[in-house]
């Protein structure tokens, strides 16, 4: 009679082998991760721009949707007449021109329009500075801190040495996502 030996069931080695290979996916990607371009090596907007996904405070990111938005609409108003008045687009339901439940939560501003732009001076600056609307082909939104006035002349230099700041969006590619062909 022979006596066989016969070793118990082990997934040690799947065990190790499966270890192995996750030690791997972590080196490979901390690699990659590493080799990509850091935060503090894209280059900031001038000083004289602000960007709109990092630097406004979440009632100044609200006007500036409304804003937006509130920018198409009255350039479709606008199709061969004047600039309608804050009161025509309050009554057109536009925000932010239209009083809402929320505008204390933005700063409370009072809209006016004068001289072809739309000024939203805030009525509460620790929540939100002041807004100007420039509506055009593209429209363009600055933003001061405080309570401030519109300048007579908006013109960017005028805009920029009365301490106003254009809001701009900067999507950096390898920030948001790779869009091969894009320039940065």
């Amino acid at each position: 009679m022979t006596t066989t030996w016969v070793r118990p069931a082990s997934a040690r080695r799947e065990s190790l082998l499966v270890g192995a290979l996750c030690l791997a996916v972590l080196v490979a990607s901390a690699a990659v991760i590493g080799l990509h371009r850091r935060a503090d090596d894209i280059p900031g907007p001038p000083a004289w721009q602000i960007d709109s996904r990092s630097d406004l405070t979440p009632g100044e990111q609200g006007i500036l949707a409304d804003l937006a938005i509130a920018a198409s609409e009255i350039a479709w108003l606008t199709e061969g007449g004047a600039l309608p008045d804050v009161t025509d687009l309050a009554a057109e339901g536009i925000p932010p021109f239209v009083h809402q439940a929320s505008d204390g939560l933005r700063g409370g501003h009072v809209w006016s329009q004068s001289g072809g732009v739309y000024l939203g001076r805030s009525g509460d600056p620790l929540v939100a500075g002041s807004f100007l609307l420039i509506p055009g082909d593209p429209s363009t939104i600055w933003l001061a801190p405080g309570t401030a006035d519109a300048p007579a002349d908006p013109s960017q230099d005028t805009l920029r040495s009365a301490g106003w700041r254009q809001v701009v969006s900067r999507y950096v590619a390898s920030v948001t996502r790779h869009d091969h062909g894009a320039a940065e």
